[in-house]
């Protein structure tokens, strides 16, 4: 199930693609971040009903992450915790840092792309 990123859907146009591991270096700009996913959570339990798609390693040593509030996770067809992990895929949006690991919030599946 692959998607495909269309400007003008209030989501930043990528400026550059890097890899999952160079996020860290890219905070505050707009990427195409492409990794591995090795995990995906769905936690309703904490405020906003956050999914994490973790990549590179599992939480809490992740290199990158894909965050998806609760009130976006309706968009998505499947669950998107089903559909990401083992997988090569590209995450479009402005990077982030939350507790120094680099993120981008993703509103709509467009963002993401398996490859």
């Amino acid at each position: 199930m692959s998607r495909v990123y269309t400007p003008g859907q209030g989501i930043p146009e990528p400026e550059i693609q890097i890899n999952s591991s160079e996020a860290v270096n890219h905070i505050g700009k707009a990427a195409e971040v492409c990794g591995i996913v090795v995990n995906a959570r769905y936690i309703p339990q904490i405020g906003g009903e956050p999914t994490f798609i973790n990549f590179d390693r599992p939480d809490p040593d992740q290199t990158f992450t894909a965050v998806i509030w609760g009130e976006n996770r309706l968009k998505w067809e499947q669950l998107p915790e089903n559909i990401y992990p083992n997988n090569k895929v590209c995450v479009t949006g402005r990077i982030e840092s939350h507790d120094a690991t680099p993120q981008i919030e993703v509103i709509s599946p467009e963002q993401i792309r398996i490859q």
